[in-house]
């Protein structure tokens, strides 16, 4: 295969790679997300009637996910949803802030009692991820159960005397996923993964088991850009629950098979003729006829091949296995094949 990655990418992700592999879970503090609280009696129905997904049989203390489109089926924003009570929902996404999906939801509340409050500063998160995910954690709190978990399962709503601790089951970065969400305990939490060995690993780690594993995320494969059939989302929306802001085009996109573009994996092998790392927002080209025919939208490494891995939204006719492009830049990649189906 080809060669490594420049050193100051592999000093980094080499150490920690071993380390995750040697444990089978890893933790990560992401620089990202945002989280919302959005309280009041027709919170939960007014969020029902803007998104893809039915949350109206959504039980308290459990979560479910769904996507905020615009009226062009555009993705605004994916959610996870965690109801609290019949008043009070936490809306919690890896969106750098929340700006975009607070303006999404206010521009359609007119007469229902609900309000949305920012809390993003308010919430400490972690990722605890990789096979022995729910192990790992077991062990950094062992007052909670992680065993027969489904994804969008939560353990240890108002666990903690000094402020609440949640742990919420999914797949940011693979099949086993958890992320974990402290208040006023932030500093107890963080104590508790350096004890048991899961020192907070770099994000280079984090984005090479996502991309490895082709878990799209917000500001990457989650934007304006698309709609959520080219993501692959197709999962989280509901056809039969009736209208939500954008349902129009998507359920068109849909019966008509007229989704123009799919997320792909792809591979890089770094040689003597293809020597540069490809980047994120790189055009990639068709050999025939140089036209564009999409883009990169993330970029890691894998520590096993050396290669570059990344994902790419590509136009259905090039999206083959094993076809090989080149970007605007003169670099060529390869399309990979789907090794996972996001749940």
């Amino acid at each position: 295969m080809g060669s490594a990655a420049p050193r100051g990418d592999a000093a980094i992700l080499e150490p920690a790679f071993s380390a995750y592999t040697a444990r089978g879970a890893a933790c990560f503090e992401p620089p990202f997300g945002s989280t919302l609280r959005h309280i009041g009696p027709d919170a939960l129905d007014l969020l029902h009637r803007l998104t893809t997904n039915s949350l109206l049989d959504l039980a308290d203390g459990s979560a479910r996910r769904t996507i905020l489109t615009n009226e062009k089926g555009r993705i605004i924003d994916v959610l996870w949803v965690l109801k609290r009570s019949d008043h009070e929902l936490l809306l919690v996404s890896d969106a750098p802030h929340a700006t975009e999906v607070t303006e999404g939801i206010e521009r359609f509340t007119i007469i229902e009692d609900a309000e949305l409050i920012d809390e993003s500063n308010r919430w400490k998160r972690w990722y605890v991820f990789g096979p022995n995910a729910s192990q790992a954690l077991g062990d950094v709190l062992p007052e909670l159960d992680f065993s027969s978990t489904d994804i969008g399962s939560i353990r240890g709503m108002d666990a903690s005397e000094r402020g609440t601790v949640l742990a919420l089951r999914n797949d940011a970065a693979g099949p086993m996923s958890w992320l974990v969400m402290a208040e006023s305990s932030a500093d107890e939490i963080a104590a508790r993964f350096s004890r048991n060995g899961l020192s907070c690993a770099p994000q280079e780690l984090f984005n090479q088991v996502r991309i490895a594993n082709q878990e799209p995320i917000a500001g990457n494969e989650l934007t304006l850009e698309v709609n959520p059939l080219e993501a692959g989302l197709i999962h989280l929306i509901d056809f039969e629950k009736g209208c939500y802001v954008g349902q129009e085009v998507i359920a068109r996109l849909d019966t008509y098979d007229k989704v123009q573009r799919s997320l792909v994996a792809f591979t890089q092998e770094i040689d003597a003729t293809n020597q540069r790392k490809v980047t994120m927002g790189e055009r990639i080209q068709s050999n025939e006829t140089a036209r564009n025919v999409g883009w990169i939208t993330s970029t890691g490494r894998d520590c096993m091949s050396g290669e570059t891995i990344g994902l790419a939204y590509l136009r259905k006719p090039y999206c083959d296995v094993d076809s090989a492009l080149t970007t605007s830049q003169g670099s060529t990649i390869t399309v990979s094949p789907r090794t996972h189906q996001t749940h």
